[in-house]
């Protein structure tokens, strides 16, 4: 599988015996190389391959159905066991069929995971910094029409922001539970990783809420990468090795960073600064 999707990346960058061939010199420049969209093409490649796999997953699990009720050659326990193949190739496929990149930050209260997204974006999206706290599911996205504006999960109604201050006041206005989602719209022109189909994911601190496995149920299976905001002023607490567990329990290969913010506190600590 590595093999394939490292050929595949290569055809999809050029490098192939095949691409120079059909495109010419003019397309290629025009021809979209960025590395995020790259990823997108190549997990479609991938996601052709495991439609064939779920095809025989479920030829199998139906052919071990008829063995067992008819010769019984396996056990009640291996037959469940095949049988849940299929969902999880299901799982794979519903990740792989998304067209975008989904990260999910996660840490503890502010611990500064509103302020790094901004950062990536390269413009102050989420409202952040002193008196504010995220206390929902924020999921920021790429909108095709210029258009900025914000829908709950429980409403169909767009509801327009222009700036910070009135996303603030519009979260306010909604009495929203830990676990409530909210997606932000923004122009795709104002950000270039939005206009790669990436889509970010905030988070109320860990240590707000014991439901942390139905947040990571609700909001982040089928998330590509899970980021832990860690402050660098302090050590892990046990909510935040707890994270990594329960990550762990619902996904068996998570793609996980540990981002150490405010690294530069460091800097008046100067007994300490040779060793950092």
């Amino acid at each position: 599988m590595a093999a394939y999707l490292n050929r595949t990346v290569s055809l999809m960058a050029g490098d192939g015996p095949g691409i120079r061939s059909t495109l010419a010199p003019g397309d290629v420049r025009n021809h979209d190389t960025s590395p995020l969209q790259i990823f997108v093409r190549a997990k479609k490649k991938i996601n052709d391959i495991f439609t064939e796999i779920d095809d025989y997953v479920k030829d199998s699990v139906e052919y071990m159905k008829n063995v067992h009720h008819e010769m019984e050659i396996i056990s009640e326990e291996e037959a469940k066991e095949i049988q849940s193949y299929v969902q999880k190739v299901k799982g794979i496929r519903d990740v792989l069929t998304r067209d975008h990149m989904k990260v999910a930050f996660f840490g503890r209260t502010s611990n500064g995971k509103s302020t790094v997204i901004n950062s990536m974006l390269r413009e102050k999206i989420l409202p952040s910094g002193i008196g504010h706290t995220t206390n929902c599911f924020l999921q920021v996205e790429g909108s095709e029409n210029e258009e900025s504006y914000l829908m709950t999960e429980d409403s169909s109604e767009k509801q327009n922001v222009k700036s910070v201050g009135q996303l603030a006041h519009a979260l306010c206005k909604e009495k929203l539970k830990e676990s409530q989602l909210v997606k932000i719209f923004w122009p795709k022109e104002k950000c270039l990783l939005l206009r790669d189909d990436v889509v970010f994911v905030d988070s109320p601190g860990i240590d707000v809420s014991p439901n942390l496995d139905e947040w990571i149920d609700r909001h982040c299976l089928d998330a590509d990468v899970f980021v832990l905001v860690a402050n660098a002023e302090s050590t892990l607490m046990v909510t935040e090795k707890n994270f990594f567990h329960k990550v762990s329990l619902r996904l068996s290969k998570p793609n996980i960073f540990i981002l150490n913010n405010r690294w530069d506190a460091s800097a008046t600590e100067t007994e300490y600064l040779d060793q950092v």
